[in-house]
C-alpha cells in the first residue's frame, strides 16, 4: 500500500486568495438567485453557473486568476444549492460563500487527487454558518 505525499503550497498569495473568496461567493449567490427565483432547480442551476464559468478562463489564456474562477465559483455553486430552510435569505448565502471561500483557500495544498474535495468544502461552510447562526440566535 502506498501513500501520495502531496506539498503542502504556504506560499502569500493574498490577492489570488481574495479573489477566489469573491468568486466562490459570487457562484453561490447566482446559483441561490437562478434556483430559488427562476426555479430551475438546485442541479440544473448548478450546470448552468459551472458551465458559465468554465468558460472564463478563454477571456484571458495567461491570467491566473480567470484560471482560478472556475473551480472557484463551482464550488461557489455547491453552496448556492441549499435548500431554502437551510439557507433562507441572501446574507446566509453571502456568509456561507466567504466561510466557504476561506476554507477552499485554507485547504488548496491539501486533497490534490481527491474527488468530492469541492462539495465537501461547500458542505464544511454551510455547516459551520449554520452552526454560528444557531449560536447568534
Amino acid at each position: 500500500m502506498t501513500y501520495y505525499k502531496a506539498p503542502l503550497i504556504h506560499e502569500e498569495h493574498f490577492i489570488e486568495d481574495f479573489i477566489a473568496i469573491v468568486f466562490v461567493t459570487l457562484g453561490a449567490i447566482s446559483t441561490y438567485t437562478v434556483t430559488h427565483y427562476l426555479k430551475t432547480g438546485p442541479v440544473l442551476a448548478a450546470g448552468i453557473i459551472g458551465t458559465m464559468a468554465s468558460f472564463i478562463p478563454t477571456i484571458n489564456r495567461d491570467s491566473r486568476l480567470f484560471k482560478l474562477a472556475p473551480a472557484s465559483i463551482y464550488c461557489g455553486c455547491f453552496v448556492g444549492m441549499s435548500h431554502q430552510d437551510v439557507a433562507p435569505n441572501y446574507s446566509f448565502i453571502i456568509i456561507a460563500g466567504v466561510i466557504t471561500g476561506l476554507f477552499m483557500v485554507i485547504s488548496k495544498g491539501v486533497f490534490h487527487g481527491f474527488g468530492g474535495k469541492l462539495g465537501t468544502i461547500a458542505f464544511g461552510g454551510v455547516a459551520f454558518t449554520s452552526f454560528l447562526l444557531f449560536l447568534l440566535y
